[in-house]
């Protein structure tokens, strides 16, 4: 059935944004059908004076200045001017600034909404109004289009009661006490409707307003047929690479992940945890849940504090992606030593209180775990934590497919801490995936554009639950320890009942009667697909199945090794004339070879090359995360040995499987020393042949080829740290030098 049959309901009304009569920056807009949607709902509940409360498919809310235009010249209410629009995004006021006619000459009769001919305004504290633009042709006109970014900011009574529509973004922090007085002003000047436009279901404003306001959510099987009618149309806005308008742009942007919404997401747990990080883990969450209990059991104020910083603390621990010393390195306010310093002072108030008393042993129970969990958290191996198989599988595992990935980190510090460890300690990969990885935190990731995949930190935090639909991606990965998977079920029921009351509301019944006249069949309730795994069950995801973390940190890295030309019997280079002997000594043939007693190594798969006995050789030893120089003669049974010709070919693919430990300072400005160094050079003017002077009068004797390149900057790094130090003293990098 064609979709224009929705609006000929008294649901929905012809929007008038659908003109075709409207240009952003003198070109045309364009958006979604959806959005045609949320305007013909909105024009209808207007004229019925009814409140709602839209819940979009889209994570992407970038279209109110539509609906504010929409507001002000669909719905028809007489006496009544100005829209009212709140949102924190001070953006909407600029887009709406630019909206306009595509022609101001008839045939078209919209000039009225011409930016020459609506006035704009700020709603101060006070409730006044603070002009931003004014009709050009009548300055005395009043503002129609009103902005404020708080909801502290409401307009006066004066002003109020030529308000037509109040819009309201979900980006506006309230509470009931806000909320409540945006309320009462609405009916003290018996402003038609609030229109609450959010993203999210699960959010505490629908579950305040569910039975105060008409509630619009999307049926999958109408979305579906919604957007599958925009994709049947053929618009070329969608698909276009040319210029087009602002708006037509996000609109792309909204229609891909409103096509991964009606895709569907399925989301994989990859748990994660494994020997000595994983006894720790529980033995702090078990102890947590003790102390938890005598919290209940006491009902104490101080224990209930201590609960809320224990939960923060194992949370810190939980939502890791990086090394601690790179995670307290950005951390804005609170690191994780400091919570648990924190901990440890803390028990002393717990202790002073007689109510709490009784608790002060398991509360130190818990701290002394969390201590043990900080102190063995470095050095346990990184494939047993999260960062490991983050890297090891799911990006290594993007980047063989040629994938995109987002990966979502619980905080914004935590963002720049993951963008940090990537661009120091796996610099190729960080490089190699380009653009194909994003990394977000879990506000910038609802505006993000789509990919192939998404990966979630863990489970999510309470207010971050409505991330299990997210529709950034149509595959998802949540990274979980054992210790997370009672959490993660708990979210998953939680956003399932929230769709289930949502489908208990009254206006649900009008939802089916719009989804039978375009579907021919009953709304249904969105689900959340995930594979969830039994508390104790191990579970891997489909990206990151083909890629074993054992593999890049145990034996079958030397077999990636052996991938590359070595010194093996069939080489050209190293042609030894004897095997494995009791003698070190070398004599002299007649035909001036010389002949060397040497080891014969046998590897895997019938490999095999000759090492002297006091050659030196690079080893990996399992469960340390970085090479290990012993003499050949050393080498034992099930040794992996790492032997490589051309060490700058392989340089930057084995810091991306050998992660080195060091001072995060150090590792993030040290590659960054390309940056500083090509800012010196341009400074000073140097060419190749000063370049070369300055590095001889710092004591360097390289060949030239290899100042070349150090100059041309096409080294990782230089191999040694003389060589690295040579180069930030002789140009005065000074930020290298100090970190």
């Amino acid at each position: 059935m064609p979709l224009s049959a929705l609006f000929d309901t008294p649901a929905l009304k012809q929007p008038f944004i659908s003109s075709g009569n409207l240009a952003d920056e003198e070109r045309l807009v364009n958006f979604p059908a959806t959005t045609r949607v949320h305007a013909g709902l909105l024009n209808a509940m207007v004229e019925r004076g009814q409140d709602v409360v839209v819940v979009t498919p889209s994570d992407r809310a970038e279209f109110l200045h539509l609906h504010a235009l929409e507001a002000l010249f669909g719905p028809k209410v007489d006496g009544r001017n100005a829209v009212f629009l709140l949102s924190s995004n001070t953006e909407f006021r600029e887009r709406f600034r630019q909206l306009a006619p595509t022609s101001l000459q008839p045939p078209h009769d919209k000039a009225c909404y011409a930016r020459e001919e609506t006035p704009i305004a700020n709603v101060t504290t006070d409730g006044s109004l603070a002009t931003v633009t004014k009709n050009q042709n009548h300055p005395d006109k009043p503002a129609r289009f009103l902005f404020s970014y708080t909801s502290t900011r409401i307009p006066s009574n004066d002003v109020g009661d030529r308000v037509r529509c109040v819009i309201y973004d979900d980006s506006v922090k309230y509470d009931e006490e806000r909320l409540s007085r945006l309320l009462k002003w609405k009916q003290r000047n018996d402003v038609p409707a609030i229109v609450y436009f959010t993203s999210n279901p699960t959010s505490d404003l629908v579950r305040k307003l569910r039975r105060r306001a008409f509630l619009w959510t999307w049926p999958p099987r109408l979305l579906s047929t919604v957007v599958e009618s925009d994709r049947e149309s053929g618009h070329e806005w969608m698909h276009t690479d040319d210029e087009v308008s602002p708006t037509t742009r996000r609109s792309q942007v909204v229609a891909r992940r409103e096509q991964n919404r009606v895709s569907g997401l399925s989301i994989d747990v990859h748990t994660c945890g494994d020997g000595d990080l994983l006894t720790a883990l529980k033995r702090a969450n078990d102890r947590r849940a003790k102390f938890e209990y005598l919290t209940r059991k006491l009902d104490a104020d101080v224990l209930r504090r201590g609960q809320q910083l224990v939960r923060y603390a194992l949370g810190s621990f939980r939502e890791l992606l990086t090394p601690l010393d790179v995670a307290d390195f950005h951390a804005r306010r609170t690191t994780i030593s400091s919570r648990l310093a924190q901990l440890d002072r803390f028990a002393g108030r717990i202790a002073s209180d007689p109510q709490a008393n009784p608790a002060t042993g398991t509360f130190r129970d818990v701290v002394s775990a969390l201590e043990e969990l900080e102190e063995i958290w470095d050095d346990v191996p990184a494939s047993d934590k999260k960062q490991g198989v983050l890297v090891d599988n799911l990006l290594y595992g993007a980047l063989d497919r040629g994938d995109s990935i987002s990966v979502v980190t619980a905080t914004e510090s935590q963002q720049q801490a993951l963008t940090t460890f990537l661009q120091s300690e796996h610099t190729a990969l960080y490089r190699d995936l380009g653009d194909d990885l994003s990394i977000h935190d879990t506000h910038s990731i609802r505006s993000a554009d789509s990919t192939d995949h998404a990966v979630l930190y863990g489970a999510l935090r309470w207010g971050d639950r409505d991330l299990l639909r997210t529709d950034v991606a149509t595959d998802a990965i949540v990274l979980a320890y054992p210790i997370e998977m009672g959490l993660l079920h708990s979210q998953v029921d939680a956003v399932e009942n929230s769709f289930e009351s949502i489908a208990d509301t009254p206006f649900w019944t009008v939802i089916d009667k719009l989804t039978r006249i375009a579907t021919d069949e009953p709304a249904d309730v969105e689900r959340v697909n995930i594979d969830l795994p039994e508390y104790e069950e191990p579970s891997t995801s489909d990206l990151g199945e083909d890629i074993s973390v054992d593999e890049t940190e145990g034996e079958d890295l030397g077999e990636i090794v052996r991938g590359y030309e070595t010194d093996y019997e069939d080489s050209e280079v190293f042609h030894p004339t004897g095997y494995e002997t009791s003698s070190t000594q070398q004599t002299s043939t007649a035909g001036g070879r010389t002949e060397t007693d040497c080891l014969n190594v046998h590897f895997d798969d019938d490999l095999s090359m000759y090492l002297r006995k006091d050659a030196k050789v690079f080893t990996i030893r399992e469960g340390h995360d970085k090479l290990f120089k012993k003499n050949a003669s050393r080498l034992k049974e099930h040794d992996v040995v790492v032997h490589l010709e051309d060490t700058d070919d392989m340089r930057e693919q084995l810091y991306a499987l050998i992660r080195e430990r060091g001072d995060v300072g150090l590792y993030y400005f040290a590659n960054l020393w390309k940056v500083n160094l090509e800012a010196a050079l341009e400074e000073t003017g140097d060419n190749l042949d000063d370049f070369v002077e300055k590095m001889k009068q710092q004591g360097l004797d390289k060949n030239r080829d290899t100042y070349e390149r150090w100059y041309k900057m096409e080294v990782h790094r230089t191999r040694s740290k003389k060589s690295f130090w040579a180069i930030a003293d002789a140009y005065d990098l000074e930020g290298v030098k100090e970190n």
